[in-house]
């Protein structure tokens, strides 16, 4: 509610005598009966719309504050005043309501207003849809906020060619309340193009953040690669990382994930140039992730390695077991089981030292599944037995992993499941994947690590395993391969 508002109201009713609207009373339910709505987002009835945007000194019947004319004509000064002394009062008894609960009448009479304020003309009209309009936003009036939508759109194409720039600001301010996807950009837009070109960044911003809120990711790529260009030529890192970050988050939304690549490369370069290395891993993995859903496995592979490298020094244990859990599965999904395993027997190692005993338990689960997958039934049996320890010490999960070993030690002989292949992969893939082992450095030796500690267990409760069974690793064997990809190597297909 405006400051303006606020003083003329309080003058006003200071000089108005204090009284009950009782005639208003029939009105008010019959209204309210009207914009009820059973379900949310139901279409306007064309009637109610068709009644809300006429104008009050014309509409049949006229609204009971409207004065009787037998002519044609325009209310006079004295006639305007006591109609605004009535919306005042009309306010004040709409907040009322709402304190008490009454929404229904509440808004009835807040409707009401809005279309009488067009007496007053376009700026006292606009000042009631911005406030009202935010609280029907706020009590998700739908029907209210699309009448008022309706109404700010006939405004808008009206007004647009001859506005100033504080009413197109202030059109902008009241389109966004009431969510009108297309008439915000309509205006954003117009804003841009009256604003000196010096002054543009601010709504090119809010035109960009209009964009993603309405999901046009094509739209608030193009505009974030212009404001990331700008804070790159005015030599500004902190406002071209964020740009950065919201042309990336576009691409990947529209699944654009070439496009993506060089913006993650640009933003990646920054990081290194300002120190912030504990933003390069979880950075470099969803580089990986998009070489990745692309097909380019080998690149994925290297922005695995190199992500695993920087979270290993820096001791981010989380981004190392995400890097094992992404290269594990790939390599599980190409059929390369032996170095699929390898990975899960190292993620094992790398959830312990990350003290981290969901992870660890996850890690069994996926070692105990290929081993099934491959029909190594002794070595799933080792890894679910490992994972009832974990479970029971965590309460979690418990009934799945005793339900695995329950099947294994009864004698199921699982049958080998084909490893999965993709035609469009060939032999040169494959190839690739074996050439390009993961990391460069040797796995990191840890020590097994003992579950929590539980308390004595009760007479007539099983004891639960201090530890769980060692599950054989299939190879640490280390493999020399070359350095870290360079940024500028980075192609799309």
């Amino acid at each position: 509610m405006s400051v303006d508002f606020n003083l003329r109201k309080q003058l006003l009713l200071k000089r108005q005598p204090q009284r009950i609207f009782g005639f208003l009373g029939t009105l008010v339910l019959a209204i309210a009966g009207t914009l009820s709505l059973p379900a949310y987002a139901q279409r306007i009835d064309p009637v109610l719309l068709d009644a809300f945007l006429t104008d009050p000194l014309v509409a049949e019947p006229k609204d009971p504050l409207v004065p009787d004319t037998t002519v044609e004509r325009t209310l006079s000064p004295l006639e305007l005043y006591e109609i605004e002394l009535e919306l005042f009062q009309m306010d004040a008894q709409a907040q009322q309501l709402l304190l008490d609960g009454q929404s229904d009448e509440a808004f009835a009479l807040w409707i009401r207003e809005v279309q009488l304020r067009r007496l007053f003309g376009v700026e006292a009209e606009l000042e009631a849809l911005e406030r009202i309009g935010q609280q029907a936003w706020n009590g998700q009036r739908d029907q209210e906020i699309r009448l008022m939508a309706a109404r700010v759109k006939r405004i808008w194409l009206a007004e647009k060619a001859i506005a100033s720039l504080e009413r197109v600001e202030t059109l902008a301010r009241i389109a966004q309340i009431l969510r009108m996807r297309d008439t915000s950009t309509e205006i954003y837009q117009q804003l841009i193009a009256m604003t000196a070109a010096e002054d543009q960044h601010a709504w090119q911003v809010v035109l960009a953040d209009h964009y993603l809120q309405w999901f046009d990711f094509a739209n608030a790529a193009q505009l974030y690669t212009t404001l990331a260009e700008r804070a790159k030529t005015q030599g500004n890192t902190l406002e071209r990382t964020e740009y950065l970050k919201h042309l990336i988050y576009s691409h990947q939304e529209a699944k654009q994930y070439a496009q993506a690549l060089p913006a993650q490369a640009e933003l990646l370069s920054l990081y290194r140039t300002t120190g912030q290395s504990d933003r390069e891993p979880p950075l470099e993995i969803d580089m990986a992730r998009n070489f990745r859903a692309m097909g380019v496995y080998s690149k994925a592979v290297d922005y695995y390695q190199l992500a695993y490298a920087t979270a290993q020094k820096l001791e981010l244990y989380g981004h190392v077991s995400t890097v094992l859990k992404d290269l594990g599965d790939l390599y599980a999904e190409q059929g390369l089981t032996n170095e699929a395993l390898s990975i899960y027997n190292l993620l094992v190692r790398a959830e312990q030292q990350a003290y981290n005993q969901f992870g660890i338990l996850e890690a069994y689960d996926r070692l105990g599944q290929l081993y099934l997958n491959i029909g190594d039934t002794e070595n799933a049996l080792i890894a679910f037995r490992a994972g009832v320890a974990f479970s029971e010490s965590l309460q979690y999960r418990e009934a799945y992993f005793r339900g695995e070993v329950a099947k294994l030690s009864l004698g199921a002989d699982p049958q080998p499941q084909p490893s999965p292949t993709d035609p469009s992969l060939g032999d040169t893939l494959r190839d690739d994947l074996r050439d390009n082992p993961p990391f460069d450095a040797s796995p990191v030796e840890i020590e097994p690590m003992d579950p929590d500690p539980v308390e004595e267990a009760a007479p007539d409760e099983p004891a639960v395993p201090a530890a769980p069974p060692e599950v054989e690793i299939i190879t640490d064997e280390t493999v020399e391969v070359e350095g870290a990809p360079d940024l500028e190597d980075i192609t799309t297909p």
